[in-house]
């Protein structure tokens, strides 16, 4: 069974709790979040408000992605 992209993704960096979810709703659960993007000191910042779960999933799924490309701390 051949393994695409967005298989990949949600095995390395979301893990098997997200392997059963389809495309879409990810969509709706991690990137269709309401924010706001600001700069500020030359940084980009992302400002979530109210999304408690997802933040969590979003999160441990950066860690997992900067832990496969052995980025420095």
């Amino acid at each position: 069974m051949p393994c695409g992209q967005n298989a990949l993704i949600k095995r390395l960096a979301f893990g098997p709790s997200w392997m059963a979810t389809r495309m879409k709703a990810m969509r709706f659960h991690l990137i269709n979040l309401p924010g706001r993007v600001a700069r500020h000191a030359r940084r980009l910042i992302i400002r979530l408000n109210g999304v408690g779960d997802a933040l969590n999933a979003l999160l441990a799924a950066r860690r997992a992605i900067l832990a496969l490309g052995g980025a420095p701390g």
